[in-house]
Parts: structure tokens; C-alpha cells; sequence
């Protein structure tokens, strides 16, 4: 069963949601959803909360098939379990920003993990938001780790999500996405990785106090020459205008405005491009195609 199958069922699946007014047993949220999906779907999970966030963890055997696709059971499995997480997190008996869903392979120790933000669903239902747009604002993540031989001895370490995090996070995954699909970009600069990051102001103790600034950290292939040397500054330039559209176009979406600016810096933190802040609300946000379409015709 692929992925896209599985976020086709949850949004028709959102009706049903929506129109769910169902007064929840009187406890904590931890054991109301794990209630849920033992009673209603028969699945075992450990239930957390960090701050605003609420997690579930699903352990089980051979999560992926040998062409890298959840099986139809591990499919089915984060389907119910985020139904039912969004059921209860819907709810007016309680109030959190985030949940996250990660399923874990017994046998390989591999964690796949859905991290969604909570208003998102709330503007769907309200039809503020398109269906595409909301495919795109789920943000999965894949980690490694060790393998248990009992589910229950699983560790489960959830850490409280906090937007600008979660931000930095998704325009990152984003553009490994587009790296993916337009090999071009990715091997004309003999890109590795990317890494994003929300850094709060150094001088200040609070996060919250004073606006800090999204980071994205490229790094390259080993036997990479040095970034400076790699095409010409033109198509440099290009790359960064790439990176920097792809954050406005989340970071717009999102209408996240406690932020001083976009930096782009290389492996070693050395800088390579600034976006202040107000170059964010400036002009209409180019599609990521048509940066790549002039990538491309600039690198033959």
C-alpha cells in the first residue's frame, strides 16, 4: 500500500471527523487514545505528551516491503491510529498544537514519523486550505535506531514541537523533495543533505522574547570541490533563490511573522546567502518549477 493511498483515506475520512461531537472518557488524553485504538482497532500503542504535543507509537515487524512501501497492515495501523488522535486532539476537553505518529520496525529499529500541526486540520475542515496544500504541510520524517525484541521495551523520547520549528523542518523536507524528483540541481552542486533549523536570538534566554531566524545547512558529497568553485555565480544565486522561494512559500502559507531573517550557510556554518525578513511579504512567490526549469537551461 503506498502513502499516498493512506492520506487519500484520511481525508475522506475528515467528514466523519469534523462531525464527530463524542464526549471522551474523563482522564488523561495518554490514556483516552490509547483506549481508542485498543477498543476500536485493536492496536497496541504507547501514548505520550510534551508540552502542546501529543505522540503515539505503533512497534510491530516488517513495516516496509522490499520495494520500500509501508505494508498494507503497518498502513492500515497509522491510519487508525491517526484517525484516532485527531478525533480526540479535535475535541474541546483538550488543547494541543501538535501530534505525532511514528511507527517503528521491530526487527530493523527503523522509525518513520508523522508530525502534523493541529490548526491544519481544523482549516481543512473549514475548507480554508486546499486538500493539496494540506498533503504537503504533513511532514514525515525517517530515523534509524536499534531493534527490540519486545514492543513494549521501546523507548518513546517525544520532544514538544513548536511551529518555527516544525517550519524550518518542512521547508527542508520540501526541497530534499524537489532534489529527488530534479536530480539536476542536486548533482550540479553535488548536494548531500539539508538541514533546517529555527535558531532563537543569541542574547536572549526566551525563544519566545525576541524573533530568531530560519537556517538552512547544506552539505555536499565527499569528493565535492569547494562550493565557491562549483558553477558560476549566477547559478549559485539560483540556488539560493531556489531555497529562499521554497521558505517563503511555507513560511507565507503559514503567516509566521516573528522571524528576522533566512540564512544559508554551507557545512561548516560559513555563510552563503541572507534573506531578511521583509524580502518575505515582497512580490508573488515563483513557483519552485520555474527555478528549476531556469537551473536547468542555465547548466547545459
Amino acid at each position: 500500500m503506498t502513502l499516498q493511498r493512506l492520506i487519500l483515506l484520511l481525508l475522506a475520512a475528515w467528514p466523519l471527523v469534523a462531525g464527530c461531537r463524542a464526549s471522551y472518557p474523563t482522564g488523561s488524553v495518554e490514556d483516552t487514545i490509547a483506549k481508542i485504538c485498543q477498543d476500536e482497532y485493536h492496536v497496541e500503542v504507547q501514548v505520550a505528551k510534551a508540552g502542546k504535543t501529543i505522540g503515539a507509537l505503533i512497534v510491530m515487524p516488517d513495516i516496509l516491503l522490499s520495494d520500500l512501501t509501508f505494508s498494507d497492515q503497518a498502513l492500515n495501523k497509522i491510519e487508525n491510529v491517526m484517525l484516532t488522535t485527531s478525533r480526540v486532539t479535535l475535541s474541546s476537553q483538550f488543547n494541543y498544537d501538535f501530534f505525532v505518529i511514528t511507527i517503528m520496525d521491530a526487527k530493523t529499529g527503523i522509525r518513520v514519523s508523522f508530525t502534523r500541526y493541529i490548526k491544519d486540520i481544523r482549516r481543512l475542515i473549514m475548507d480554508d486550505i486546499s486538500r493539496s496544500d494540506y498533503f504537503q504541510r504533513l511532514l514525515i520524517e525517517v530515523e534509524s535506531g536499534r531493534p527490540v525484541s519486545d514492543p513494549a521495551a521501546a523507548r518513546f523520547d517525544l520532544k514538544d514541537q513548536v511551529l518555527e520549528d516544525f517550519l524550518a523542518r518542512q521547508i527542508a523536507e520540501r526541497i530534499r523533495l524537489q532534489f529527488q524528483v530534479n536530480l539536476v540541481v542536486e548533482r550540479l552542486f553535488k548536494i548531500n543533505g539539508i538541514e533546517g533549523v529555527f535558531l532563537p536570538a543569541a542574547d536572549d534566554a526566551d525563544r519566545y522574547a525576541a524573533p530568531g531566524r530560519f537556517q538552512l545547512r547544506l552539505s555536499f558529497k565527499p569528493q565535492a570541490p569547494p562550493f565557491a568553485t562549483v558553477a558560476s555565480p549566477t547559478l549559485r544565486e539560483n540556488l539560493y533563490q531556489l531555497l529562499f522561494e521554497t521558505a517563503k512559500q511555507v513560511i507565507r502559507r503559514y503567516e509566521f511573522k516573528n522571524f528576522e531573517g533566512l540564512a544559508i550557510v554551507g557545512p561548516s556554518d560559513e555563510a552563503l546567502a541572507y534573506y531578511e525578513s521583509e524580502e518575505f511579504s515582497k512580490g508573488s512567490m515563483n513557483t519552485l518549477m520555474e527555478l528549476i526549469r531556469s537551473l536547468k537551461q542555465k547548466g547545459k
